[in-house]
C-alpha cells in the first residue's frame, strides 16, 4: 500500500470519529507510517520537531492511542516500563521477540504458531479477530556477554 493511501485511511478514519485532521496530526501520522522501524512516543515526537517544532507532545500521545485502538499502529510492551510502536496498516502479520537485556526486538513469523493457535480457538468455538504474541527473554549477543545489559552501572 502507498504511503498516500495509508494516509487516507487514517485521516477518513479520525474525521468520522470526530477528530480534526491538523496539520500536525497529519505530520505525526506521516512520521510513524515512514518508518518500518519500532519507536518510542518521544522519538515521533522528535522526528516530528524536526518538521515543525511546535508539534504538541500532548497531540502525539493522543493521535499514537487513536491509532493504535484503530489498529493502524500497535505499542510493543518492551517488559522495562518502556513502550514502542510500529505500523502495521498494510504490513503482513507478525509476531515480536524482545531481548530484555539490551531492548533489541525480533520480528518472526511462524505459520505453525498460527495454525495452533487457529486450531485452539476453533477447539472453543472462538473466533480470532487479531493476536499479538510477544516473547520476552535474551538474545544471543546478551547470552554471550557482548552487549551491555540495560541499566547495568559501571
Amino acid at each position: 500500500m502507498k504511503p498516500e493511501q495509508e494516509q487516507a485511511i487514517v485521516e477518513k478514519h479520525l474525521r468520522e470519529q470526530g477528530f480534526r485532521w491538523t496539520n500536525q496530526r497529519s505530520l505525526i501520522v506521516r512520521m510513524a507510517f515512514a518508518t518500518h522501524d519500532h519507536f518510542t512516543a518521544e522519538e515521533l515526537l522528535d522526528r516530528c520537531r524536526k518538521l515543525d517544532p511546535k508539534v504538541s507532545r500532548a497531540t502525539v500521545y493522543r493521535t499514537l492511542a487513536v491509532l493504535e485502538e484503530a489498529g493502524f499502529v500497535e505499542g510493543l510492551e518492551t517488559g522495562d516500563g518502556g513502550r514502542r510502536f510500529e505500523h502495521v496498516l498494510g504490513h503482513e502479520h507478525h509476531d515480536h521477540m524482545v531481548c530484555l537485556a539490551c531492548g533489541a526486538i525480533f520480528e518472526f513469523r511462524d505459520d505453525e504458531l498460527e495454525r495452533r493457535q487457529d486450531l485452539a480457538a476453533k477447539r472453543i468455538g472462538f473466533r480470532i479477530e487479531r493476536h499479538s504474541l510477544r516473547i520476552y527473554g535474551a538474545c544471543r549477543d546478551c547470552q554471550r556477554g557482548a552487549a551491555p545489559r540495560k541499566g547495568a552501572r559501571a
